[in-house]
């Protein structure tokens, strides 16, 4: 495909159509291509465009009277009639309606065209008072209708009468909607009746009225303290992720807030009007915020608690109209695939996951683009800088630039924006591999384990498909009786996840299930293994790069998501023989996590392994709080840390004259810690190079170089301890070099 030729600077109508080509959901870019083309004059051009609009947002009814007008202006009576077939039925807006009533009126000329047409143009009010009147900014249209028959001039007494009985029945169907000033159309109306009434007859008429009155004067007031006077009717061309000034999110709860408001019927309508008028709040709420999926979704479960098979195809119709609008929300795109599916129309569920793994791959490989072109870019002006530094030094040492990135210097600034883009496309590639384990949990329960191994070869459509994937598939053979088959899933995801700490509890947590008690045994210390060798890569990497911020930032993150995921296997062992194994073994397992995290703090231990499922009894009742446990929260690093601050502060409290701790027990510092299988870890990263607590740079240099204790086998098998050396080296005299 050619590449388009790049536009003029003040080619701006040619700018904005390749800007919602790019988009075509850009709402903002819309506006300003149809005010442009408008201005412009070019009937066909004007047409088209607004065509193409509204195959996209056809809810838009401002949108629909500028076309309209657009028509008006040119005497286009033919095509005006046209667009209100298509605009009206579709969407519910009060000047919209005033635009077709005064069209009405044009054509209709009450002098000249007389009875018939003012009946024609009755109609017309009618017709926009019962779409729209009960809507609160309604009130001009309502002036509209009574002023209107107020301008007849009756050529006899009969059809004075008549004259005046319309007046007042419609004076008691607009006084009784809670309508924005209401007080003052009461005020018109009291006036009114006395004036055409006798005194006795105008107190009657308005004293049967009043109490409806006040009901809805009273309902307006309260509309008026839950909306604070700050709802919006225009349509927000923006996202909740978008939404950083939290203008939409006021505005979603305010709308909640009329919602529920219309819910408690305050204004004793029966049933059905009460849920006509409902209903008629959520479209609006669409209307305004169209990106919002929750207010799609809620007003599709509002109209199925009317009678679900009733009311789906009609929800189908609301939620297909809002996965347009919104074509990678789970949230639409979920319960639109529940309703086909319900409606047994396998094939148009299944259509829908697609097309968000579709859209959701796009935005993958626009991030994953992105990405590759920042560090491409960052690389060569690192290069660059350096390539310019060699030459003003007039050096020859070619080795200054390394084609890798381990000698490229980047700034704190450079970093972070790739480290946020970096989080942004796993992220996005978490969020396509969610969506395929929804099209297999879909193929299993409409089509069978034959379809859910064609969703599993698709895998591969997809190169960044996360393990989440592979561990449903495997979890679904198994409860389709396949255990071989899921064994032979978690085996090959093994081959590419074997140091994702995700990964390793999902495996650990499939061998408790399928009670493969020899196979626990050998992968949990596979496992422990894999990460201690990753965790000190990492934390050697650290020390060793402190020219390379982006490095290390990288390498600290995945080393704190890497031990939170190890403290979860080990507990998540000890909970399983805790309660299935003995206590010799729960107590062999406690003390090797003590020996790997001796900061943290023994009664959480053991609390986390006797909580149970019913209740948390030591939180709640011994200790008077309520925490969650680490198992439920694989990467929540700051919830772990403020539970270390927790853990050490109680034990201060708890023993201050005892001399032991975990510090002294394995003879580390706080420029120390214990990483993996009781393997010492160096100064955390900032930290001065000499200050390793008692323990010199000669003594840790040795301890760098010995062997890993986890090379040893199991704790109670362990013949070398390097907690005692450590303990051993902190009692000897200074030794020479040590300082």
């Amino acid at each position: 495909m050619a590449e388009k030729k790049e536009r003029l600077s003040l080619d701006v109508i040619g700018t904005l159509e390749d800007a919602v080509e790019k988009n075509p959901l850009d709402y903002k870019k819309w506006s300003q291509l149809i005010e442009h083309v408008v201005a412009k004059d070019k009937e066909e051009q004007v047409r088209a465009t607004f065509e193409r609009y509204f195959s996209i947002f056809r809810f838009d009814a401002r949108q629909w009277n500028n076309y309209v007008n657009f028509e008006l202006n040119r005497g286009e009576f033919n095509n005006v009639e046209q667009i209100f077939a298509k605009c009206l039925p579709i969407t519910d807006d009060v000047d919209l309606c005033r635009t077709y009533v005064s069209y009405v009126r044009r054509v209709n000329d009450v002098i000249t065209g007389g009875e018939k047409a003012r009946t024609t143009v009755s109609q017309a009010f009618d017709f926009a008072v019962n779409k729209v009147g009960t809507d609160v900014d309604s009130a001009e249209l309502w002036k509209d209708y009574l002023d209107f028959f107020k301008s007849w001039t009756p050529s006899s007494s009969w059809e004075q009468q008549q004259k005046t009985d319309l007046i007042r029945r419609l004076y008691r169907r607009c006084l009784v909607i809670p309508v924005a000033k209401i007080e003052s159309t009461w005020a018109e109306y009291t006036k009114w009746e006395n004036e055409v009434s006798t005194p006795n007859s105008a107190s009657k008429f308005i004293a049967d009225l009043s109490t409806s009155y006040m009901e809805a004067r009273s309902w307006n007031t309260e509309f008026k303290n839950a909306t604070k006077g700050s709802l919006r009717r225009r349509t927000i061309p923006m996202s909740l992720q978008e939404d950083n000034n939290n203008v939409l999110s006021t505005q979603v709860e305010l709308w909640f807030r009329w919602l529920e408001l219309e819910k408690k019927n305050h204004l004793n309508l029966k049933e059905h009007d009460l849920r006509k008028r409902v209903e008629y709040v959520f479209r609006q709420a669409t209307y305004t915020l169209p990106f919002v999926p929750e207010i799609w979704f809620r007003f599709s479960r509002y109209m199925m608690s009317d009678g679900e098979e009733a009311n789906r195809a009609r929800s189908i119709d609301l939620l297909s109209e809002a996965f347009k609008l919104n074509p990678s929300s789970f949230l639409i795109a979920f319960s639109l695939t529940e309703l086909h599916e319900k409606d047994n129309s396998f094939e148009k569920a299944t259509e829908v996951l697609r097309n968000l793994i579709g859209t959701l791959s796009k935005k993958y490989d626009a991030l994953k683009e992105q990405l590759d072109t920042l560090n491409s870019e960052v690389k060569e002006r690192a290069l660059n800088s350096l390539e310019k530094q060699k030459n003003a030094n007039d050096s020859d040492d070619e080795d200054m630039i390394d084609s890798g990135n381990s000698e490229v210097k980047l700034s704190e600034s450079e970093a972070l924006e790739i480290l946020d883009l970096e989080a942004k496309v796993e992220d996005s590639s978490k969020s396509v591999t969610l969506a395929y384990i929804n099209l297999m949990a879909l193929s299993k329960r409409t089509q069978g384990i034959k379809e859910v191994r064609s969703v599993f070869k698709q895998r591969k459509n997809f190169e960044a498909i996360g393990y989440e994937f592979y561990v449903e598939n495997a979890l679904t053979e198994y409860y389709s009786d396949n255990k071989k088959i899921a064994d032979r899933v978690f085996d090959l995801a093994m081959k590419t996840f074997s140091s994702n700490g995700g990964f390793l509890y999902a495996y650990l947590d499939y061998l408790i299930l399928t009670n493969s008690s020899e196979s626990i045994k050998v992968f949990f210390e596979m496992a422990l293994t894999n990460l201690s060798q990753t965790l000190s890569e990492d934390q050697e990497a650290i020390q060793l790069s402190k020219g390379n911020i982006l490095d290390q930032k990288k390498r600290t993150v995945r080393l704190k998501k890497n031990q939170n995921a190890m403290k979860r296997i080990i507990k998540r062992y000890i909970r399983f023989a805790y309660n299935y194994l003995d206590l010799d073994t729960v107590g062999a397992l406690e003390r090797r996590y003590l020996h790997l995290f001796p900061d943290d703090d023994e009664l959480n231990l053991f609390k986390d392994r006797s909580r149970g499922t019913a209740v948390d009894a030591i939180s709640k009742y011994d200790l008077c709080t309520e925490e969650k446990s680490d198992s439920d929260n694989e990467d929540d690093e700051d919830e772990v840390a403020a539970e270390q601050h927790k853990s050490k502060k109680r034990r201060r409290l708890s023993s201050p004259s005892d001399n032991y701790s975990p510090e002294s027990a394995t003879g580390t510092t706080s420029g120390t810690s214990i990483v993996g299988n009781g393997q010492i870890a160096g100064p955390q990263m900032g930290q001065p190079e000499n200050q390793f607590g008692f323990v010199g740079t000669t003594i840790y240099g040795l301890l760098q170089v010995l062997p890993n204790a986890g090379y040893f086998g199991p704790p109670n098998e362990h013949i070398f301890n390097s907690a005692k050396l450590v303990e051993l080296f902190s009692n000897l005299p200074d030794l020479p070099g040590d300082h």
